[in-house]
């Protein structure tokens, strides 16, 4: 490239030399000035393209090497509008970036929970390749982008299921109004909401109970199909923000201590979800808020009309070393004609980064369900520890080994499990 610039100035000062020939001093050193700083214009866009295709060899922004457990809802930036950067790969104006994970796991129960991920239950210890996930994103114009998530989910003896697990249309006015359509994860809470599916992403090497996907047999509506609208609210330096959902979660939950028993389908109507948090100047990497979510439940079998209401609150400080994650809950099921449940859940983690490849954890967490009750009869009371840690061999690559202790009520004993987890991003 250099090369053909300088054939270029040669051929500029021969033509500026042939039209001095027949004009005026003046007018030819007018000329050679224009010519010279396009010649200097032309040199800086080369130098800007070619910086930008060192950073990637393949055109493409890789998110930050540094690995900071809560960092962003969204691994991956939106495309640049520059057509010199739209080329990735084989696809035109698209940005993926994938996560995966190879996992081992063992625990002292034949009867244990339901196996997720691939994983069988009792102490001979299986692996499992859990989810690949896959996250694209393509910008239309400068407010408008499309944004999707798609899992590859291992299940049982080694089969595998494509969830869509997310797919927007992505509107961004300005800072107070953003408005997604499609299929979102829920507002129902701030582990949901910035932890997606790459469990990359993520400290320990579950999610807790209480947030897990809901076909993974967690608690809450974690998908919805329908409108989010988010957005700033001016507040100075308190850092006030919004969330407002309308959709349908058509939630299904498998029964989490009988493999063989039937999934629970929710058949949600319509959801709403409204929350607000801040995030104040004053004290980078604190987050505080909290969201209310209502639906009504027409369970499968049963016969019953349930109005679901779910409260939730956090309590977050995180920064590149230090995580601290609290969220509690309760979960509310009004079931016409009988009587009213009420499910308080909770959990807590803290970790911190002791070197800088080593970040040792620890989670507890609660959940307490009446057993007699329509729905999660099959979560009753599960509370526990877990404690572990991650190390980090690059900004790619992270392995995690986890223990876990789960109190039940009795008479059910409880369950001990050792786990670890290869995870990684590309």
């Amino acid at each position: 490239m250099s090369r053909t610039f300088t054939m270029f100035a040669i051929t500029c000062l021969l033509v500026a030399t042939s039209y001095g020939q027949n004009s005026s001093s003046s007018d030819q050193a007018e000329t050679i000035k224009l010519l010279q700083q396009e010649v200097e214009m032309l040199k800086t866009r080369l130098a800007a393209v070619e910086s930008r295709q060192e950073q990637s060899p393949n055109g493409a922004q890789l998110v930050s090497a540094t690995y900071t457990p809560a960092a962003a809802p969204a691994p991956a930036p939106a495309v640049q509008d520059n057509p010199a950067m739209q080329n990735f790969g084989l696809v035109k104006g698209i940005k993926f970036q994938g996560f995966g994970e190879v996992g081992w796991k063992a625990n002292d129960h034949h009867a244990g929970q339901t196996p997720t991920f691939g994983f069988s239950n009792g102490p001979n210890g299986n692996f499992s390749i859990g989810d690949f996930d896959l996250f694209l994103t393509s910008r239309i114009n400068e407010k408008t982008s499309v944004l999707a998530e798609m899992v590859f989910g291992e299940s049982d003896a080694q089969s595998f299921d494509i969830d869509m697990e997310r797919v927007l249309l992505k509107y961004d006015h300005n800072d107070y109004l953003k408005l997604s359509f499609g299929r979102f994860h829920t507002a129902t809470s701030y582990y949901n909401s910035v932890f997606h599916s790459g469990k990359w992403l993520q400290t320990p090497v579950n999610r807790p109970l209480v947030v897990e996907f809901a076909n993974d047999g967690g608690l809450l509506p974690t998908q919805a199909v329908g409108l989010s609208v988010t957005g700033k609210i001016p507040s100075g330096k308190l850092g006030l923000n919004y969330v407002f959902e309308y959709g349908t979660s058509d939630t299904i939950r498998p029964d989490i201590n009988d493999r063989e028993a039937a999934e629970t389908d929710e058949s949600n109507g319509n959801g709403i979800t409204a929350g607000i948090y801040m995030k104040p100047d004053w004290a980078q990497g604190l987050d505080i808020g909290g969201s209310f979510y209502h639906d009504r439940l027409n369970p499968t079998d049963t016969g019953f009309h349930i109005g679901q209401s779910i409260i939730s609150g956090h309590v977050v400080y995180t920064t590149p070393k230090f995580e601290f994650i609290n969220e509690a809950f309760l979960i509310q099921h009004a079931v016409d004609g009988l009587r009213t449940f009420n499910t308080p859940a909770f959990y807590s983690l803290i970790s911190y980064s002791v070197a800088p490849k080593w970040r040792p954890f620890f989670m507890y967490q609660y959940a307490n369900a009446n057993s007699t009750r329509v729905i999660f009869d099959d979560v009753a009371l599960r509370h526990g520890p877990s404690v572990g840690v991650r190390y980090d061999f690059n900004s790619y690559v992270g392995f995690k080994t986890q223990y876990e202790h789960t109190f039940r009520r009795t008479p059910l004993s409880g369950i001990n499990t050792v786990s670890t987890q290869l995870a990684f991003r590309f």
